[in-house]
């Protein structure tokens, strides 16, 4: 795709394409060719995240229809209006991912003699999911895709290759125009998407001048280019865009093509509901019944505190008073006590409570007695803290810290020696000194803002783990093949799963040497040089690379680790 600011999502779709075409320029072995099933299944997975994000902004209309539809006078024509063009937006987008499933499809049925469908739905049986690549057997076949495509003329493609981009072009045409053409107050704004990006200017003459910026980015985002430059025999030329994809490419290859057509339309998608939404202004509320809801500020108190609990009914009228009977560990309907609003609770002693009674609500002008029960505890002070991701504090890291203060809706840490404290949206960072030991202290905070120091707490102080050296997917002391070594260009330092650490290194400097290499290659940054790669690439079978690197740690220390991987 071209053009436009793009997301970051976009961006890595981009990359996957380069990734793609650059793989298809070349002779590449089996191992690259298998590696184009670990592409697509990235791709996949990006899709799914695509899709469920769009999903919950589909489902946003309903709650925003539902919201203005608590005013009684409210007018639904606009609601009415963008929550058609998603409906239509997602009929659109479900047929043109039909259609490139089922051309990836028909492509590897003609390989491997079966239906590589794993999923439809709907009346008309739109295709939504192929099969993994993983089962094709004959992944290096590019005859097919060829034959299919483009037949004997690169520069005269058959026209079922052609189709596809005209397929794509239209599905962009219609979500752009769908955008830019609607009604608002007096205003009329038109859009009629171009057949090229040379009449997009002309085109948005017409359009909302607030749309036409979003309308402009989705059409470029969505631009596949007639003609892409590639280099044949050292020689740059420009061929057909389905020349470029699917000439002589393998039909792994081409099937991750066609997934990543899938996933720019699910993000193409994605972006035009949001747009879409966009149009309604009306709070969104998170309801879809009505039910009873008994609720109190806590449901743990101290002894001697006090204590109310509410019961109304969830996205109801809050001004009508609904009548209550409730009994507290009393589960005897003839014992219950009858009132409205407020009920005070015991607390006057530690234990465990349980309330039941009825609210009456209100159903076709008769009010219906509605059954609750809400449980709560009451105990004593205490205080503790605990470290979600470990047991110490490590220097040079920022060390998550959380507490709890029983009896108390609110707490606060302050470091008592060797160890400061700040406070973060999510808990405290506990940045710890030089010694070996850090003590941290925690209090409850009361409602009033007042406090109660409850605990000192002490931890061991330590340094950072060391990280493992990673090289491209190869780690420390892993035996790999030839061709694995060579595809890997680039050193990462970081910890494996089973250091629950969310530390991040950045690699300064290294120094590669292979067994028999009569010196080592050194080089900056975490992209190997084209001398290490050659050192490596010319390692034989049985001898030894080693890897030498000095790394950054979170803190800004700089720190040196080895890595030895061998030749299988």
């Amino acid at each position: 795709m071209a053009g436009g600011k793009e997301t970051p999502r976009q961006k890595m779709i981009g990359m996957m394409y380069l990734v793609l075409t650059a793989l298809l320029a070349l002779n590449v072995s089996k191992e690259i060719i298998a590696a184009f099933v670990t592409i697509n299944d990235k791709l996949e997975s990006s899709g799914e995240i695509i899709d469920n994000a769009t999903g919950n902004v589909y489902g946003t209309f309903e709650s925003k229809r539902a919201a203005i539809l608590t005013d009684p006078k409210a007018d639904t024509k606009v609601i009415d209006l963008w929550q058609g063009k998603s409906d239509t937006l997602n009929a659109h987008t479900k047929e043109i991912i039909h259609y490139i499933l089922n051309e990836s499809n028909d492509m590897i049925k003609r390989v491997e003699g079966v239906d590589w469908v794993l999923k439809r739905q709907g009346e008309d049986s739109l295709i939504v999911e192929l099969k993994s690549l993983m089962g094709i057997q004959a992944m290096d076949n590019y005859d097919v895709p060829t034959e299919l495509f483009i037949g004997g003329n690169p520069m005269k493609p058959k026209e079922r290759g052609l189709a596809i981009l005209t397929n794509i072009n239209r599905y962009r045409n219609s979500v752009a125009e769908l955008m830019g053409n609607y009604t608002s107050g007096k205003n009329k704004y038109t859009f009629t998407a171009p057949d090229d990006i040379s009449g997009l200017k002309d085109a948005l003459a017409t359009a909302n001048p607030d749309d036409t910026s979003r309308i402009s980015n989705y059409y470029k985002s969505m631009t596949l280019p007639a003609m892409i430059e590639v280099k044949d025999a050292g020689k740059t030329k420009l061929v057909p865009w389905p020349s470029a994809m699917f000439d002589h490419a393998p039909i792994v290859a081409a099937a991750a093509m066609f997934t990543a057509l899938k996933l720019d339309v699910l993000n193409s998608e994605s972006s035009a509901a949001e747009f879409l939404l966009s149009k309604v202004d009306a709070p969104t509320f998170n309801f879809n019944k009505i039910e009873p809801l008994a609720f109190a500020r806590t449901g743990y108190v101290n002894a001697g505190d006090s204590l109310d609990l509410n019961v109304m009914i969830a996205a109801y009228d809050t001004t009508d008073v609904a009548p209550l009977r409730y009994g507290i560990n009393d589960s005897i309907p003839e014992n219950w006590k009858a009132t409205t609003g407020r009920i005070p609770l015991d607390v006057s002693s530690p234990g465990n409570y349980h309330v039941t009674g009825t609210i009456g609500v209100k159903e076709k002008g008769e009010t219906i007695p509605k059954s609750w029960e809400f449980r709560y505890t009451v105990g004593k002070p205490s205080g503790t803290v605990s470290l979600p991701q470990m047991n110490v504090l490590y220097r040079g890291y920022a060390n998550q810290v959380e507490g709890a203060a029983s009896g108390f809706p609110q707490y606060s840490l302050s470091g008592a020696n060797n160890v400061s404290l700040s406070k973060t949206s999510t808990g405290y960072i506990a940045t710890p000194g030089n010694g070996r030991e850090a003590t941290i202290n925690i209090a409850g905070v009361a409602e009033d803002g007042s406090s109660s120091k409850l605990g000192s707490f002490k931890f061991r102080v330590m340094n950072l783990p060391k990280p493992s050296i990673n090289l491209g997917r190869l780690e420390d002391g892993e035996a790999a093949t030839s061709a694995q070594i060579r595809a890997s260009r680039q050193l990462f330092a970081g910890y494996p799963a089973e250091i629950p650490l969310e530390a991040k290194f950045s690699v300064v400097s290294w120094e590669v040497q292979a067994t028999g290499a009569p010196r080592p290659a050194q080089g900056t940054g975490s992209n190997l040089s084209g001398e290490a790669l050659r050192i490596m690439a010319n390692a034989q079978p049985g001898n030894m690379i080693t890897v030498v690197v000095s790394y950054r740690e979170p803190g800004g220390k700089v720190l040196r680790q080895n890595a030895v991987f061998t030749v299988k």
